[in-house]
């Protein structure tokens, strides 16, 4: 593997490590709007033919406890998915 392989499969593994549980995050609740949701589970959901590991991030709105959800590394690494219930992508310069 060259360096710059294992700097960049570096840099996604620290994409996964950022979307901890209970923390929030700035991402738009589709059901009443609230600003930031709490991300409550990540699951390790399947493994990519890349060899990199995707995961499954739920999110719950403090207000109206409405859930949401999305993958990381969603085909490949670095990847972020639309979430199931408003489209929108998450950031990681969001997470709080």
């Amino acid at each position: 593997m060259t360096l710059n392989k294992l700097v960049e499969r570096m840099n996604h593994m620290r994409l996964a490590d950022e979307f901890v549980e209970r923390r929030f995050i700035v991402f738009q609740c589709h059901k009443c709007q609230h600003p930031a949701m709490e991300i409550t589970t990540k699951t390790v959901f399947e493994t990519n033919p890349d060899g990199s590991t995707k995961f499954r991030i739920e999110t719950t709105c403090p207000r109206c406890q409405a859930t949401d959800q999305f993958g990381i590394n969603d085909g490949q690494e670095g990847k972020i998915s639309a979430s199931a219930n408003s489209g929108q992508v998450a950031k990681v310069a969001n997470i709080k």
